[in-house]
């Protein structure tokens, strides 16, 4: 065998091995949930929606966990709109507990798998953090009268990959089981008080939301909107002279 021959064999045989390593999960968060018997019902519906093989293709994740007892009425719903619902529960970014804590609100809100799915109406794709008295709080970026759901604890992680942490609700963004209001949609949820960063409680602009990003670029969230704020554009229309309905 010549030289070349053997040298091109070499370079096949260690592209395979690259190949095999890339596509091989670097975790199985079903695997990881099943040590927990107070996730049952969570973990049974990351796999019944698919949303479980999802996070596993991804390298970079973090899963908001609801145990046992605490899933409100998403279990009386269709499957797909309990998948959209699980969707927002997951982070595409590695946070654990004290990441959340140190969170600077202006870098906008964070970006979950659903906002991948291209189903997202204005800013049910991501969601807005709160950090108060050492506690942090999540909740949809859409304008929503449910109560923030309170990041509880870590049940499992895997640095720098995957991230579990349990929440103390569900996080249902306005409409994402059906038609948006215009109301709800006119204004994103403002969680952040005042000083504590635009960017959060204005949430993306409307055409940097529809623009999610893939595997490789997990960590990167959408800057706020501006001028096309839902408070932007009610100005403008004020200013022409209409009336808002």
């Amino acid at each position: 065998m010549s030289p070349s021959t053997s040298a091109l064999i070499l370079v096949s045989a260690v592209l395979l091995l690259s190949s095999a390593t890339t596509t091989t999960s670097a975790f199985n968060v079903t695997l990881m949930l099943d040590k927990f018997p107070d996730y049952t019902e969570f973990n049974n519906l990351l796999s019944k929606t698919g949303v479980a093989d999802e996070i596993n293709r991804r390298q970079t994740i973090t899963v908001l966990a609801l145990s046992n007892g605490h899933f409100g009425d998403i279990s009386s719903k269709t499957e797909d709109v309990q998948k959209r619902i699980i969707s927002t529960h997951v982070v595409l970014d590695y946070y654990d507990v004290a990441k959340l804590k140190q969170y600077n609100t202006s870098k906008g809100p964070l970006t979950t798998l659903f906002q991948t799915y291209g189903q997202a109406k204005q800013h049910q794709g991501f969601l807005n953090v709160l950090v108060k008295d050492g506690e942090v709080y999540l909740s949809s970026a859409v304008k929503s009268p449910a109560m923030d759901s309170k990041v509880e604890s870590s049940v499992a992680s895997q640095p720098y990959n995957i991230s579990i942490l349990s929440i103390s609700s569900p996080i249902i963004a306005t409409g994402i089981d059906g038609a948006l209001s215009p109301a709800s949609a006119k204004q994103p949820n403002a969680l952040a008080p005042a000083g504590e960063g635009p960017a959060a409680a204005e949430g993306p602009k409307q055409e940097e939301a529809a623009a999610a990003p893939g595997p490789e670029g997990e960590g990167t969230t959408p800057a706020d909107g501006s001028s096309d704020s839902p408070s932007a554009n009610s100005a403008a229309v004020k200013q022409a002279g209409l009336v808002l309905g």
